[in-house]
């Protein structure tokens, strides 16, 4: 076969066998990833086209000698034209309304996927013998090095985001560190607004501790202190008043005798609360121009601290033993408030699936996680993992695994290779600890109904096809992250359609077990599914843990329990 060179327009003659087809549709493939082809166009043209050009060579070069087939191609502006032409006699076909009766015979089938694919399927006779001319409407060609500078650009925001959100996170252990170690509040206060001010170069915040009914800022040598009286017109009095977050545009419209009170500055004030009680409030002061700021990140990790710093306040304050038990008990309560925050508040759901789930943790804090993110409206990611054990170290890894996979959803696609790199980044805090993580990634991708699978040594996930058949396990092979560092993860596709079914959990629904010691088992919990979907996927959580609940028989929480259930439209 005569080589191509992918310049404008490329020819090529083939010998008119079949087994040419694939090479010749691996130059097209080439041509058009040269122009940098969307990704999720190209299966579809090159199903086309391979149906073309099989038809060409079987009947277009029947009885001829010699025979082959002409094949052009060029991509001008947003049109892709390919021609084929081969020796046969030209008959005009009419268009394919629909797929034929039998859609395994030949007679039929092959028009219909071309004039199904591309926009044009125009038959000519010529002095050869018989040209197609097939176009399609793509985007416009795009240069290499546009590509690699929107690469280069997603890759400095992932690097970004990665690295603020470690500046958080060990901003949050900082705090907690301070909290153990500093016997004074005003010393508590000075370092966690120190840590603040580093993360996000804060010019202006300070903390107002409520004492004896009175605001009093505790760095502040002057001493100065403001009446919590109803008449009261200072900011930071008002808004401890209202018990709301606020952000404050412009700080002009103060009195000059207010601490917040400037010509050029935004303000955060976000109250400070113990046991329901509201004790402080931290103001955060930054120029107009990067207000927007105040709204996201710093909003977050602000509430966090106001956590931590509202147990500093109670210390302070503290002199029995029956406040050091009360701080305790707070203490695990802003742990799971923090824990709570990192999972999804509400499950996405769109025209392409239903999607739901629960976490129930042994403890205040637990070691499972879930996540489910759209990807550009292409597909759904969807991640479970179990840290090994419980309490506030499994929360702290758990917390961990999550950054590491929210800083690299541009690994989506191949949930495989995600988990891999996750597991490289994470291994040493897992080795420093001796323990590890049991992980499923899965990928859902909304144009041809296709999941990508890939598991850390989890437990299988429950496919029933069309909501009626007995659920089968699906799984991937791998160990748990945190074993190996190099440990590369495989992927399994899986072609689900409409009304299929998946619920995804971890070892904490069936290893739990009855007063005799017998476990409900992947067996036991997989031949209840019928009835937990019997009442559809909104009551799916409740239904499953009911189950587990009752094989338990009253008896205490050994595990956490979490499952997703995700059901295709």
């Amino acid at each position: 076969m005569e080589e191509l060179k992918h310049q404008n327009i490329s020819y090529c003659e083939v010998p008119g066998e079949l087994s040419f087809v694939s090479s010749v549709a691996e130059h097209l493939r080439e041509f058009c990833e040269l122009r940098l082809i969307d990704t999720t166009i190209w299966p579809a043209i090159e199903l086309g086209f391979c149906e073309a050009l099989n038809n060409a060579i079987e009947h277009g070069c029947r009885g001829f000698r010699p025979k082959s087939v002409k094949v052009m191609w060029q991509w001008e502006e947003e049109q892709l034209t390919i021609e084929i032409e081969d020796p046969g006699n030209f008959k005009h076909l009419p268009k394919a309304a629909r797929l034929p009766d039998d859609p395994l015979s030949e007679s039929g089938r092959g028009c219909f996927l071309i004039e199904s694919i591309f926009d044009s399927a125009v038959h000519y006779k010529t002095q050869y013998g018989h040209k197609l001319v097939l176009m399609k409407t793509l985007h416009r060609p795009k240069s290499p090095i546009a590509k690699i500078q929107e690469l280069y650009e997603t890759l400095q925001s992932t690097t970004n985001d990665l690295s603020q959100s470690y500046s958080e996170l060990d901003a949050l252990q900082g705090f907690a560190e301070d909290l153990s170690r500093e016997p004074w509040l005003a010393e508590t206060v000075s370092s966690s607004l120190a840590r603040l001010q580093s993360v996000f170069n804060i010019p202006h915040a300070a903390v107002w501790v409520l004492q004896k009914g009175h605001l009093i800022n505790p760095l502040d040598h002057k001493e100065q202190r403001f009446e919590l009286t109803s008449n009261h017109s200072i900011s930071i009095v008002q808004a401890l008043r209202t018990h709301r977050e606020q952000i404050i545009v412009d700080c002009t419209q103060f009195a000059r005798s207010d601490p917040l009170y400037s010509v050029s500055d935004s303000a955060l004030l976000v109250p400070i609360s113990y046991q329901d009680e509201f004790v402080g409030i931290i103001s955060l002061q930054m120029p107009k121009q990067d207000a927007i700021q105040l709204e996201t990140r710093i909003a977050r990790l602000t509430r966090a601290i106001s956590r931590f710093l509202a147990i500093a306040i109670e210390n302070a304050s503290t002199i029995n033993q029956k406040k050091e038990h009360a701080r305790s008990k707070t203490e695990l309560e802003i742990a799971a408030e923090i824990q709570q925050s990192l999972l999804p508040s509400k499950f996405p759901s769109n025209e392409h699936f239903r999607l739901t789930g629960k976490c129930v943790t042994a403890l205040a804090v637990g070691g499972d996680y879930i996540d489910a993110i759209e990807i550009k409206g292409r597909g759904l990611l969807l991640v479970i993992a179990d840290v090994m054990g419980k309490g506030v170290p499994a929360a702290l890894l758990a917390t961990i695994f999550r950054t590491a996979i929210r800083s690299r959803l541009n690994l989506a696609e191949t949930p495989g290779w995600l988990l891999s790199q996750t597991n490289k980044q994470i291994y040493e805090e897992l080795g420093h600890l001796n323990m590890f993580i049991t992980a499923q990634v899965a990928y859902y991708s909304y144009d041809d109904y296709r999941l990508k699978l890939a598991s850390a040594g989890h437990c299988p996930a429950f496919l029933s096809r069309n909501g009626l058949h007995g659920p089968e396990e699906i799984c991937s092979e791998g160990v748990p992250l945190g074993i190996n560092p190099d440990d590369v993860y495989d992927e399994r596709l899986i072609q689900l359609g409409a009304k299929d079914r998946i619920v995804f959990i971890t070892d904490g629904i069936y290893e739990v077990e009855n007063q005799s010691g017998e476990m409900l088992g992947i067996n036991g919990f997989s031949k209840r599914l019928p009835e937990i979907w019997q009442e559809g996927i909104e009551a799916v959580p409740e239904n499953a843990l009911s189950v587990v609940d009752a094989h338990s028989q009253g008896g205490s929480a050994q595990d956490d329990k979490t499952l997703m259930a995700l059901e295709i439209l």
